[in-house]
C-alpha cells in the first residue's frame, strides 16, 4: 500500500498535522522539523494524494483546456501557452481533443466539470458559450478563444482573422495575381473570416476568388487540394493559392513541386497562422502571422483574473493583429 500522513508522521517521530503543515504551510515549521519530515517523505517515498485533497476541500487548483485539433501545430503553441502561465501562477492543467467533433466537444465540457476544474479555456467548434454559461453559475468560469456571442460571464480572445484575409488579399493583388483559389473549412467560423478578409481585398478589382472545401485543414487536404490544382490545364490553374492555415498550404507547395509547377513563378502560394513549419519548408511560405503562444498567454491570464475576482466584469477583448510575413513562395528568391 502506498504510504499516508500517517506512516510519514510515524516515521519522522511528528504529529500528522506537521506533516500537513510541511506539505501546504511549510513557513510554519522549524528546520529541525521540517527536515525530519522530508527525510521521512523520501525514505518512504510518500506522494500526496492530491486528487483526495481536492475532493474533500470541493475544489481545486486545476484548469482545462479543450482543443480543437491538437495535432496541428499552432494548437500546440498555442496549448504552451496557456500551460506556462498556469505553471507560472501555480496551477495544473488538463488537455482535450475535439477533434472537429461538437459530440466529442460536449463531452470534454462535461468531463472537466465532473472532475471539478476551477476553469476552462477552449477554442471551439460550435456555440458553446450557453453551455459555459451554465457552468459560470456553478462557479466554473472560462475564456473562448475566437469569435463568440457576448456575454457577462464567458470571457473571450480574439484575433483579427478577417484583417489577416485582408492582408493576403492586399499582397496577391499587389503581385499581380488575378485568378486566386481560397483553400479552407467552412465549418470552421475562423477560415471563413479569412475568406472573407481575402474576398474583401479583391471586392473592388478584377480579381476572381474561387473556394475549394477541405476537410480537416490538414497537410493530407493540401495534398488532395494541389492534386486538383495540377490535374487542371495549366492556363486553367490558379495563379495564386490561399490556404486557410500553414499545413494546407504545405501539402499544396509538395504537390506542386511534385509535378514541376513553380511557386512563386506560376502559383504564387499564401498560408496562415506562420507556425514554424511555414519558413522551413523547400520554398519558405508566405504566411499571416497568428501569434499562437502569446494567444495562449492571453486566455490563461485572462482565465486566472476571472478566477480572483468572479465579481469584476470582463473587460471588452481587444482582438491580436494581423501580421504578413512575406518570403519566397510569393516573392521568389
Amino acid at each position: 500500500m502506498p504510504a499516508s500522513v500517517k506512516d510519514v508522521a510515524a516515521l519522522a517521530g511528528v504529529s500528522s498535522s506537521t506533516v500537513s503543515n510541511y506539505l501546504n504551510h511549510p513557513h510554519v515549521l522549524g528546520a529541525a522539523s521540517a527536515e525530519k519530515v522530508r527525510a521521512a517523505i523520501a525514505q518512504l517515498g510518500y506522494v500526496p494524494n492530491e486528487s483526495a485533497r481536492q475532493l474533500r476541500a470541493g475544489t481545486s487548483r486545476t484548469l482545462a483546456l479543450v482543443l480543437l485539433d491538437a495535432w496541428i501545430p499552432y494548437f500546440q503553441e498555442l496549448s504552451r501557452g496557456v500551460e506556462d502561465i498556469a505553471r507560472e501562477e501555480g496551477w495544473s492543467l488538463f488537455f482535450s481533443n475535439s477533434s472537429r467533433d461538437g459530440d466529442l466537444e460536449r463531452r470534454n465540457i462535461d468531463m472537466f466539470e465532473a472532475h471539478r476544474v476551477q476553469g476552462i479555456v477552449i477554442y471551439p467548434l460550435g456555440d458553446v458559450v450557453p453551455r459555459l454559461e451554465q457552468l459560470a453559475e456553478r462557479g466554473i468560469r472560462s475564456v473562448v478563444i475566437g469569435p463568440t456571442r457576448e456575454s457577462s460571464t464567458v470571457g473571450s480572445v480574439l484575433f483579427d482573422d478577417r484583417g489577416g484575409g485582408r492582408l493576403a488579399g492586399e499582397h496577391l493583388l499587389a503581385l499581380g495575381r488575378r485568378r486566386i483559389l481560397f483553400l479552407g473549412a467552412p465549418s470552421v467560423s475562423q477560415s471563413n473570416d479569412r475568406l472573407r478578409g481575402l474576398q474583401d481585398a479583391v471586392a473592388e478589382s478584377s480579381a476572381t476568388v474561387e473556394v475549394d472545401e477541405v476537410a480537416h485543414l490538414a497537410t493530407e487536404d493540401g495534398l488532395e487540394a494541389g492534386a486538383r490544382i495540377v490535374a487542371l490545364p495549366p492556363n486553367e490553374r490558379p495563379d495564386a493559392v490561399f490556404a486557410a492555415n500553414d499545413m494546407v498550404a504545405i501539402g499544396v507547395l509538395a504537390q506542386l513541386m511534385r509535378h514541376g509547377v513553380r511557386v512563386p513563378e506560376d502559383v504564387a502560394l499564401v498560408g496562415f497562422d506562420d507556425v514554424a513549419q511555414a519558413h522551413q519548408s523547400v520554398v519558405p511560405l508566405t504566411s499571416v502571422r497568428q501569434p499562437g503562444y502569446e494567444i495562449g498567454r492571453a486566455a490563461g491570464a485572462a482565465l486566472l483574473r476571472q478566477l480572483a475576482d468572479p465579481t469584476a466584469p470582463l473587460p471588452e477583448p481587444t482582438p491580436f493583429a494581423a501580421e504578413l510575413i512575406v518570403r519566397e513562395s510569393t516573392v521568389g528568391r
